[in-house]
């Protein structure tokens, strides 16, 4: 007869005569334990020293736990759910990203322009749309491929400029010649209109580096284009924190280019080159690059300061004319924030194994706990870390060369601290293993 068949036949298998049940009790009898569940008690000895669990204490959650366990119900439903959030709560960061994402596009794509009233006058209104090709981190350069649209006024939608099959565009017989990184100034000059031999003279704008070439055309075709390279630097040059590549993930760029767009036919009524000076009243930017958002501020120098006053670039009175025209546009570039969820949680899951294998190497040598160092477990544990940690950093999208703040901060202290934490338990456990060979 087994030891458990024994224990059926004792006296205290059957006893429940500890304490009468009133009506409503629940039994719970077990046969190597003397006590019962009752309606707010434990009743009976379940921890061997006279005592009673009340409901909800930890022996009870314990026990009914144990007995849940047993069953395989409701246990699988609770680490289900947890499963379950997890994922519901994943998925709303994503898509609270994605918004983000969405928000960011459609903010650039709305067209921005120096605030102004044309009045009644009949004044081309051409607009210079970017589309985001690539950052290049090493060079430091942002690659944007611009094309033209044309409205008469910014409340209207733009379209597309030169394109002869839609009554709304306009198209430039010589086109407009687009100039990079020059301005324009006023100047004095005389022209003729065809066929009066009357010479006139009128103020109007000159690029003001007689030598520059445009760097393309636009205003002919409805698929003219160009592509620039606008080269970006710290934005702030005192904060290390927000340095190119070493403040990753926090670093913030600035880039700036310049336009002029001429008329070659208004220059060759004047009879000097760059004298056809013409407006770009506002700024379009759309698509985005893997890893980076650029926003952008546009400044027209040529509406002038009044937005109430229209500028006429051809005009007798000199004063009426700004210093000078050309449109300058301002990029910041900076990490979109999933980048930044996503580095600032892998400095957050190093630094918890790092400090989770501290506290298991300290309890082990510190506290003296010899049944920890057992076998290979936390030794095996340790150096797994010290290889796995690491590789997290090739995980983090868009991270630049070894060397930034994030790997002072978050990968090589975590890497050291793992790596003394093996050393420290390789030789605790040839020490206890010299001193069981000395006791043999």
């Amino acid at each position: 007869m087994t030891e458990y068949e024994k224990g059926l036949h004792t006296p205290t298998a059957n006893n429940t005569s500890s304490k009468p049940l009133s009506k409503g009790d629940i039994e719970l009898q077990s046969p190597t334990a003397e006590f019962r569940f009752q309606d707010e008690k434990i009743v009976g000895d379940p921890y061997g020293k006279g005592a009673s669990a009340r409901k909800y204490s930890v022996f009870w959650w314990k026990e009914t736990w144990n007995g849940a366990i047993r069953t395989g119900g409701w246990p699988r439903l609770v680490y289900c759910g947890i499963g379950v959030v997890f994922l519901g709560v994943w998925i709303g960061i994503m898509l609270g990203f994605v918004r983000s994402e969405i928000i960011y596009e459609n903010k650039n794509l709305q067209t921005r322009a120096h605030p102004r009233d044309f009045g009644d006058s009949d004044i081309q209104f051409i607009i210079l749309k970017g589309s985001l090709i690539n950052f290049d981190v090493d060079k430091r350069t942002l690659a944007v491929s611009w094309s033209a649209l044309y409205t008469k006024n910014v409340s209207e939608p733009p379209v597309e400029f030169g394109d002869l099959d839609d009554p709304h565009s306009l198209k430039f017989v010589y086109g407009l010649e687009i100039y990079r990184d020059v301005s324009s100034e006023p100047v004095n000059l005389t022209y003729q209109d065809e066929g009066d031999p009357t010479v006139h003279w009128a103020w109007t704008y000159q690029i003001d580096n007689r030598t520059a070439k445009p760097i393309g055309e636009i205003g002919m075709h409805p698929w003219d284009g160009f592509d620039t390279d606008i080269t970006f630097t710290q934005k702030h040059p005192k904060n290390v924190w927000l340095q190119p590549q070493l403040g990753y993930p926090f670093d913030q760029w600035h880039g700036e280019i310049v336009f002029v767009a001429n008329n070659p036919g208004l220059a060759e009524m004047f009879n000097s080159k760059g004298s056809g000076v013409m407006e770009i009243g506002g700024i379009q930017l759309a698509d985005s690059t893997l890893n980076w958002r650029f926003s952008y501020k546009f400044k027209n120098t040529c509406a002038g300061s009044d937005p109430n006053t229209v500028v006429d670039l051809l005009t007798l009175d000199e004063n009426t004319l700004p210093r000078s025209c050309h449109n300058k546009i301002e990029f910041d570039g900076t990490r979109p924030p999933l980048l930044i969820f996503c580095a600032i949680a892998a400095v957050v899951v190093n630094w918890t194994c790092a400090i989770f294998i501290f506290i298991l190497t300290c309890e082990a040598i510190v506290m003296r706990r010899s049944y920890m160092l057992k076998g290979t477990d936390i030794l095996s544990m340790c150096f797994t870390a010290l290889f796995a940690l690491p590789t997290i950093r090739l995980l983090l999208p868009g991270a630049p060369a070894y060397g930034a703040i994030i790997d002072l901060v978050g990968i090589l202290p975590c890497t050291l601290v793992v790596a003394l934490c093996a050393v420290c338990v390789s030789v605790a456990k040839l020490n206890k293993r010299s001193k069981i060979e000395k006791e043999e």
